[in-house]
């Protein structure tokens, strides 16, 4: 998942516009391995219908408002519970995409951090989901201002 602009898709679902709201702003970011095309609905939901419940390979994020004027950007990915080999590949295909696609989030967003320059500075958490206690964590992917082109 390399940033590639031309292959970036980004749909803003109402009542969620370019600008607003940061509180609560959500991503739902998937792709298409046919094409290589990157989908990324933000809004103030998750697109559950975009996600593929099979694969369960979409990178979901949203702003989370901690008080003092400061926000954390927060996503979440499935690794996964089915067996332990399994969700070992998926975490570590997982942790080898998730730079290219929080680069996408971040561009396909661009206009909110371009409106909000304070959020550049927003510390970024990804929360691995999985019923492993080795892949089930929290890890710090510095700040959004690191993904920014």
């Amino acid at each position: 998942m390399e940033l590639n602009s031309n292959k970036l898709e980004t749909i803003f679902l109402p009542p969620a516009t370019e600008s607003s709201p940061v509180n609560g702003r959500r991503y739902t970011l998937t792709h298409s391995d046919d094409t290589g095309m990157m989908f990324l609905d933000i809004g103030i939901t998750y697109n559950y219908s975009a996600i593929n419940q099979e694969l369960r390979d979409e990178v979901l994020g949203k702003w989370v408002f901690i008080g003092d004027n400061s926000y954390i950007l927060f996503f979440y990915v499935f690794v996964g519970d089915s067996d332990y080999e399994a969700a070992s590949k998926r975490y570590d295909i997982f942790k080898s995409h998730l730079i290219s696609a929080i680069k996408n989030i971040i561009y396909g967003d661009r206009y909110l951090l371009e409106q909000y320059t304070e959020l550049v500075n927003t510390p970024i958490y990804v929360k691995f989901d999985s019923s492993f206690p080795t892949f089930d964590n929290y890890e710090y992917y510095g700040y959004a201002s690191d993904y920014m082109l």
